[in-house]
């Protein structure tokens, strides 16, 4: 392969894991999501390449890593009068 192909390949690897990640950020959030909706973990699983198990190790990241936020985003809020 030329230097050329080779930065055309790995634009092209780029490009797929942003996409990726993109995708993946929003597949995280929707099970997160659909578990505070009350959607067993069951199903959840049944519509995604995880585990009952991983899908509740996803959901809970997500859970803390909102509530972390929010926590920040209050902390940084001018006290109330």
């Amino acid at each position: 392969m030329t230097s050329t192909s080779h930065e055309t390949a790995l634009k092209r690897v780029a490009k797929a894991t942003a996409a990726y990640e993109k995708a993946r950020t929003a597949l995280d959030e929707a099970i997160a999501d659909a578990r505070t909706a009350g959607v067993p973990l069951v199903a959840i699983a049944k519509q995604t390449p995880f585990s009952r198990e991983w899908a509740r190790k996803i959901a809970d990241r997500i859970d803390e890593e909102r509530a972390t936020a929010a926590a920040k985003a209050a902390a940084l809020e001018p006290p109330q009068s």
